[in-house]
């Protein structure tokens, strides 16, 4: 939303800038137009490339949901259906590369932020097991997720007020 927000002022006040440019001709009106307008466009390119951070409970949510969404897709595979095992990893890599676009806010405990990756391989794991029909990197990668899911559920336990 703020990326929309920043576009349509950004064109906004780019075109109100030049009409107001060609209107006055006066050295000292077009210098306070120009400073006040570029102004405005910085805070426009701010809101448009700024805005990609998520904060603490949007960005553990998210990855909570991520977790969720790839297990019960999981628990929905027929292990007898190449059509189902084939479609249940491509889900977990659109899942991984949702995951990979994330950053971990700075303000995340250093636990949090390395489980990213360790969240990410491990459903990487997941799907490499189902690509290739193996089960031990099936139950690793299921290791793994358990184990980095149990840092998220104790985070949002010690900060309900985050969440709630």
């Amino acid at each position: 939303m703020t990326k929309i927000l920043g576009g349509i002022g950004l064109v906004f006040f780019a075109i109100a800038i030049r009409k107001l440019l060609k209107t006055h001709h006066h050295p000292k009106d077009r210098r306070i137009i120009l400073i006040v307008g570029v102004l405005l466009l910085l805070g426009c390119f701010s809101m448009i490339f700024s805005s990609g951070h998520m904060s603490e409970a949007e960005y553990v949510q998210e990855v909570v949901d991520i977790v969720n969404n790839s297990d019960d897709k999981i628990k929905q595979t027929d292990v007898y259906s190449d059509s189902d095992m084939k479609d249940t990893a491509n889900f977990l890599g659109k899942e991984m590369k949702k995951l990979d676009s994330m950053k971990p806010p700075k303000n995340l405990p250093k636990a949090m932020k390395d489980s990213h990756t360790t969240l990410y391989d491990g459903i990487g794991k997941i799907k490499m097991g189902i690509e290739e029909r193996d089960v031990d990197k099936i139950q690793t990668g299921q290791t793994i997720v358990s184990m980095t899911f149990i840092i998220y559920n104790d985070y949002i336990e010690k900060n309900p007020e985050k969440f709630y």
